[in-house]
């Protein structure tokens, strides 16, 4: 599955506070192979939503950018849940 530049434009430029909740993607519904190879992974996540860049989590809409290099998710979340540590304390 290819998509063209203007198909990744428009899904970038969704509106998370206009779109409507029920035609997103649950991110706890897909299932990615961690082992695959990078363009497996990708074409794994194409198939399995209608927008790369805004998802449902529960009732709450997200949405997320791509970077080539820096922390990753996993590590933007424990840098997030110690912040969010630290202002209960």
């Amino acid at each position: 599955m290819e998509l063209s530049a203007g198909q990744l434009q428009k899904m970038q430029e969704a509106d998370i506070q206009t779109v409507d909740i029920s035609t997103l993607t649950d991110l706890q519904d897909i299932k990615i192979d961690q082992k695959a190879p990078l363009a497996e992974k990708l074409e794994s996540l194409m198939q399995q939503t209608s927008n790369l860049y805004v998802y449902r989590v529960g009732d709450y809409a997200v949405k997320i950018c791509y970077q080539e290099d820096g922390p990753t998710i996993d590590e933007k979340m424990e840098q997030y849940i110690k912040e969010l540590a630290q202002l209960h304390i």
